[in-house]
């Protein structure tokens, strides 16, 4: 349960000990490589992947209409919507209107930076922070969706491959594919199960974490570490017991609408379009994403996409202006919407800070609260944030 009493902590995305100059610097150099990988893997690798010019691409996106993109909009958002009741199940106590923040703004921040996910983690933190939950309900609420999402993730392409079987003669590429995620999934299964369940395992995970950690920060106690992982296994398999119907309707409802929307952008260019193929493509893209080289794995996913869409029959320039229109959606929207709630956030957190110290200036007659608070580091054993994609 949410405890109001907590301080409120500030967003810190520089490790400690870090100047901010040499962070901001750090982090500039990342955002500049990560746009270098994406404009080559996009502006040269698409086109040549799937055999077309940009010309025709062009042309395709040229043809679309505005209702059509307002229809698409709408799709994005009831997708973007459905994939709240998840996180909301995965932290008891957090609205829907607080999952939605979380969503956009984690995904805004994972989607201009590669390996993005920590940064993102670290602003998702600091809300959940902000709103009353402890470390502990992060940690679990972290836990839980990446757990889900893996899951999904590696399952898709399984699924794909025997729609397929039975509509379509799939690549040899998807094919294994859904192999290797095969092999993960089970491993995944069965080690989540081992750790859910078996508080030796838990223990021992805990123990050998806090080691870890400890080469780094010497007050840092394996012991505790490996208690507070039996803690989290406790309340883990408890939560995930009572909340897993939730967990899996809403990653199946998000599944689904993601999927349609792929499909209705290849249908505005003029696709025709196929839902075994389409549901191949979004399973390709689900693997692809589980490795983001660049941010949100952007200029692997479109030539992952557009290839197998190509490999399985469509017409090389409808895949790249369809998958293109995709992105557009679930990526490329994604920045400024996550990024305005960002700063929405960061300001009314301003304020509200200000409101508080002008009252504790009225009732103390000080214009300074006597006792600082300390801004409150993300967990070590945090995982990163899931994306929205």
């Amino acid at each position: 349960m949410p405890i109001s009493s907590s301080p409120e902590p500030t967003a810190h995305a520089c490790p400690s000990g870090q100047s901010v100059l040499r962070c901001r610097v750090l982090a500039t150099v990342k955002a500049v490589v990560g746009l270098g990988l994406t404009a080559g893997a996009l502006i040269w690798g698409l086109p040549r992947t799937v055999g077309v010019s940009w010309p025709q691409i062009g042309s395709m996106l040229a043809g679309i209409s505005s209702w059509q993109l307002v229809a698409l909009a709408a799709l994005w958002a009831l997708g973007i919507a459905s994939h709240t009741i998840m996180l909301a199940a995965a932290m008891p106590g957090l609205r829907h209107r607080q999952s939605l923040l979380v969503s956009q703004t984690g995904a805004a921040v994972a989607n201009t930076l590669p390996l993005g996910g920590a940064a993102g983690t670290a602003v998702n933190f600091a809300m959940i922070r902000r709103w009353g939950f402890t470390s502990f309900d992060f940690a679990r609420y972290a836990m839980v969706t990446n757990l889900w999402d893996t899951l999904f993730k590696l399952g898709l392409p399984v699924i794909a491959v025997s729609w397929l079987g039975v509509t379509a003669s799939g690549p040899g590429s998807l094919s294994w594919i859904a192999l290797w995620s095969m092999a993960l999934l089970v491993g995944v299964v069965v080690g989540a199960t081992a750790l859910l369940r078996s508080d030796r395992i838990a223990h021992s995970t805990g123990h050998r974490l806090g080691r870890v950690v400890g080469r780094f920060r010497r007050d840092v106690d394996p012991a505790a570490w490996a208690r507070r992982g039996g803690e989290i296994r406790y309340d883990t398999a408890s939560l995930v017991s009572s909340a897993w119907i939730r967990l899996t309707v809403s990653k199946t409802l998000y599944v689904a609408l993601q999927t349609a929307l792929l499909g209705g952008c290849l249908a505005a260019v003029g696709a025709d379009v196929n839902p075994a193929v389409v549901f191949g493509a979004y399973a390709v893209q689900q693997v692809l994403s589980l490795a983001p080289i660049t941010p949100g794995a952007a200029g692997v996913v479109e030539v992952g996409m557009a290839g197998v869409l190509v490999a399985l029959g469509m017409n090389p320039a409808e895949a790249a202006a369809g998958i293109l229109l995709y992105r557009g959606f679930t990526f490329a929207l994604e920045i400024p919407v996550g990024g305005t709630a960002l700063v929405w956030w960061m300001v009314r957190g301003r304020y509200l800070a200000d409101a508080a110290r002008t009252r504790r200036a009225d009732l103390t007659g000080s214009e300074h609260p006597a006792t600082p608070v300390r801004p409150t580091q993300a967990p070590a054993y945090a995982l990163a944030a899931p994306d929205a994609a």
